[in-house]
């Protein structure tokens, strides 16, 4: 009885010693680092985690209280990190380095991480042809290295490795990524790009000026400069496939619709409202017939029997044009030829991108190969058809309107599998079904007269 007495006594008096040092110590930290580090840079430090929100924050504890110099990353999306320096903010040029300086009567220790600044961040495939970026949180010293260039506005860092050329991950993994990272600075922001062959410069440059009224700086041809700022943003904000979540972007302000019309005005496009059509009369425009564009493709995935598809559609009563939407094209050109048309008409695939043209009000008819692309196919396009003003019609091609069907007996494991996509996205050309398809063309001419 004495025994367990004495174990519980001992037991109370640890206890009370354990409760004292889980009070205590907090104090200690703070009194041993109050005049090292900010108690509110601690906090921010020991918050961070590999997959989550990171921040680092000091403020210059001077009198005046002149500045701050803040560094915060998002490494938690799925596709892509952002880090956020500003203060005094210097890039590298030569060995593609962002150094943020920190005030020098601040004492911490350096902090340096690389990222990959591309909306594609878990493929493997895309980063290699993606440029690293080294970023280095350091105190100022006067062995930094000296400015050769320096402005008052923002600048974002970015790659269009990967994917390049293909016009589906030119928008979906760049373009509308850059569209939601700079919107905010009102086209202020200085573009610091890599991986950028000057053919892709050329092609997007209307779109690039519609972002930044600066000169695109192009990190691979100006590798001699040290380029001074009070903030910069190394990498870009992806939200989803080929379209922008509003509720994410910064008070609400920007969406994929504002994207789209952006697209318009870079490219001098006219027309912002699709034709209108009455039931049983002519349209409120014009005399003339809606306009069908149907997208040509040469290589795969490519319409079989065109001539009879655009005979059908033109017995319905549209004007039929078929373009091809080739790699190199003259985009301009081929974005004024899209923005004449009601209906855009594509197989599953990167040349429907050029829905980002059509006038709002337009029709996209999407033709869905086999090979269960139905829900890729709806996120890649449909939804951002949508999400721009657009209507939208999914036609999900039978098996006998697959080439496919051709090659293989209908019991085939390439026609049940929906795994092997790589033979449904590269193998397969689509012979339509023309009375079928008709339906979905009727079904666009309903939409118009909406």
């Amino acid at each position: 009885m004495v025994t367990d007495k004495k174990i519980i006594s001992l037991t109370v008096k640890v206890g009370l010693v354990l409760f004292a040092v889980c009070i205590l110590a907090p104090i200690s930290l703070m009194v041993l680092f109050r005049h090292a580090v900010p108690l509110q840079t601690l906090r921010l430090l020991f918050s961070a985690g590999p997959t989550s929100s990171v921040m680092w924050e000091e403020e210059k504890m001077d009198s005046a209280n002149k500045g701050e110099l803040l560094c915060e990353c998002d490494m938690s999306s799925l596709r892509s990190d952002v880090c956020e320096l500003k203060g005094d903010v210097r890039v590298i040029l030569s060995n593609v380095t962002i150094i943020a300086l920190l005030h020098p009567s601040v004492s911490v220790r350096r902090r340096s991480w690389r990222m990959k600044p591309h909306a594609r961040k878990n493929d493997g495939h895309t980063l290699a042809n993606v440029t690293e970026v080294l970023v280095s949180v350091t105190p100022s010293s006067p062995y930094a290295p000296g400015c050769t260039a320096e402005s008052a506005a923002p600048a974002v860092v970015f790659s269009v490795g990967g994917y390049a050329g293909n016009m589906f991950h030119d928008f979906t993994d760049v373009l509308i990524p850059l569209f939601i990272t700079a919107s905010r600075f009102r086209s202020d922001a200085h573009l610091l790009v890599s991986d950028a062959p000057p053919w892709w410069l050329d092609k997007y440059r209307p779109l690039l000026r519609g972002l930044s009224r600066h000169a695109v700086i192009d990190m691979d041809r100006q590798s001699a400069e040290v380029l001074c700022y009070p903030h910069v943003v190394v990498g870009l904000s992806f939200h989803k496939e080929m379209s922008i979540d509003t509720a994410k972007t910064l008070g609400g302000h920007y969406s994929m619709a504002g994207f789209a019309h952006l697209a318009r005005r870079s490219y001098g496009l006219e027309r912002d409202t699709a034709i209108r059509l009455l039931h049983g009369s002519d349209n409120i425009e014009s005399p003339r017939r809606p306009r069908l564009l149907i997208i040509s493709r040469k290589t795969t995935r490519a319409f079989t029997n065109m001539g009879a598809v655009a005979q059908a559609a033109a017995m319905l009563g549209y004007e039929v044009i078929v373009g091809e939407a080739e790699q190199h094209s003259d985009l301009p050109a081929f974005a004024r030829l899209v923005n004449s048309c009601d209906v855009l008409v594509g197989v599953h695939g990167a040349g429907l991108t050029n829905l980002v043209f059509l006038p709002p009000g337009a029709v996209v008819v999407q033709v869905v190969p086999l090979g269960g692309l139905e829900a890729m196919a709806r996120d890649d396009f449909g939804e951002p058809a949508g999400d721009m003003g657009l209507s939208y019609v999914q036609y999900r091609i039978a098996v006998g309107e697959s080439t496919l069907a051709e090659l293989y007996p209908r019991d085939h494991r390439v026609l049940r599998d929906l795994a092997l996509r790589s033979e449904y996205l590269v193998g397969q050309n689509v012979t339509l079904d023309v009375a079928r398809f008709s339906g979905a063309l009727s079904r666009a001419l309903e939409l118009l007269h909406h």
